[in-house]
């Protein structure tokens, strides 16, 4: 009786200490701990998940990601969490690469603010993501929606882009826009960079890129995904403005923090506290990260940049100011 009574308390003490040990994350960022890592992190913290974090960041150099790689398989943490879709590519892999299974072989991998992981080969569609070990966020508005908010503000009938060829991201989203074109009936202008050996964009190109894009009748121009252009706001818009162009943007900071008019976005924060909540299920409820739904927020949001506005002469319409969040709304 006292051996059975012995091994009941020993199967419960094993038990609890089981559940207190904390859950490892392999986190790999593109660059640096922005808003939604942020947003993942205080996800953990407010919720008290004891969950060890092992932060990587690449620091938009791909060619640590290799290393990376090799890191996280030997650690072997019970979760791979990716930043962006070069990271995501490099750590995940394909489908046409690997199937349904994954470079990080029998360890769960968990995708954020990828612009379009469907093109990009990460996932099998919008909904799910076809392989048994992978889950992700949706955090991208779609160009059909950007495209008539746009038009709530002023006509669109010429979508100017200027991007870098060498930025898979960007080639997918001018492709996805030109899909539009006879839907939406409207023509995209495209401007490509100018690159050196290295693939980066040569610098002192934007005023350049703008005045053609003015040359053609461009109404707006539209930053869909870029991280050259979003790392060169300040330049990138400056340029724009001088050449009579608003920028439209799917990254809310190109409004909030510089001088684009509009955006049409998740907030990188909620994208990254989402993240933590599927994760979650992964690490906690023991979820397998396949069946999961690929996760989206329930609404965006619409930032305008009233400074811009109102320096420009075009002021949004009674029935944008009753949803936008207005940015230097104060300022004279």
């Amino acid at each position: 009786m006292n051996k059975i009574i012995v091994l009941l308390i020993t199967l419960i003490v094993s038990s609890l200490a089981h559940a207190e040990k904390p859950k490892s994350v392999y986190m790999t960022v593109w660059r640096g701990c922005e808003e939604a890592c942020q947003g993942f992190f205080d996800y953990i913290k407010t919720n008290n998940l004891p969950v060890e974090v092992t932060l990587r960041n690449a620091d938009r150099d791909k060619t640590k990601l290799a290393e990376f790689l090799e890191e996280a398989k030997t650690l072997s943490p019970d979760l791979v969490v990716t930043w962006g879709t070069s990271v995501s590519k490099a750590i995940i892999g394909t489908r046409e690469e690997f199937g349904n299974k994954t470079k990080l072989g029998d360890i769960p991998a968990l995708f954020m603010i990828v612009a379009d992981p469907v093109g990009a080969g990460i996932i099998d569609s919008p909904q799910t993501s076809g392989r048994t070990l992978v889950t992700g966020i949706r955090n991208r508005i779609d160009e059909e929606v950007q495209i008539r908010v746009m038009r709530e503000y002023f006509p669109v009938n010429k979508i100017g882009v200027v991007y870098s060829t060498a930025e898979l991201n960007s080639n997918l989203n001018t492709e996805k826009l030109q899909s539009l074109e006879q839907k939406m009936e409207f023509e995209t202008l495209v401007e490509t960079y100018e690159l050196d050996e290295n693939g980066k964009p040569l610098p002192g190109q934007f005023d350049t890129k703008m005045q053609k894009l003015v040359e053609q009748g461009a109404d707006v121009v539209y930053v869909g995904s870029s991280s050259y252009n979003l790392a060169n706001r300040d330049e990138f818009t400056a340029s724009a403005v001088a050449h009579g162009l608003p920028v439209a943007s799917a990254y809310d900071s190109m409004v909030t923090k510089s001088n684009a008019l509009i955006s049409v976005s998740n907030k990188y924060y909620r994208v990254g506290q989402l993240a933590a909540n599927q994760a979650e299920k992964v690490l906690f409820e023991g979820v397998e990260p396949g069946s999961l739904p690929i996760a989206e927020l329930s609404s965006y949001s619409i930032s305008i940049n009233m400074e811009v506005a109102r320096n420009m002469s075009i002021f949004p319409p009674i029935q944008l100011l009753r949803f936008a969040e207005l940015v230097n709304a104060d300022m004279k």
